[in-house]
């Protein structure tokens, strides 16, 4: 494995747009290596922030609005079948 990866070649390997790692390092998440040549990001740093899990993967807008959209479904499933669950309750005490 190498000791550094490039913008281009960590979008790769997180199957992101190279404007997310732009991101990721404006918000301090990832930290530019100061002392070489060109724009890298350090192995290490990148396994690290990988073993964190999904609180540190990047999404795409894209990506992102499909998981509200995934997110509101279910919480209106939720709701309809607690509905549901207290007109059964409801009915199994005689009401």
């Amino acid at each position: 494995m190498d000791a550094v990866y490039t913008a281009k070649e960590l979008a790769e390997r997180w199957k992101c747009h190279v404007n997310t790692i732009r991101v990721m390092e404006d918000q301090g998440k990832l930290h530019r290596l100061e002392d070489i040549p060109g724009v890298r990001y350090s192995a290490e740093e990148v396994q690290q922030l990988e073993c964190l899990g999904s609180e540190a993967q990047p999404f795409t807008a894209w990506e992102r609005k499909k998981l509200e959209a995934r997110i509101y479904e279910l919480e209106r499933m939720v709701k309809d079948y607690q509905a549901k669950m207290a007109r059964i309750t409801l009915i199994s005490q005689g009401g």
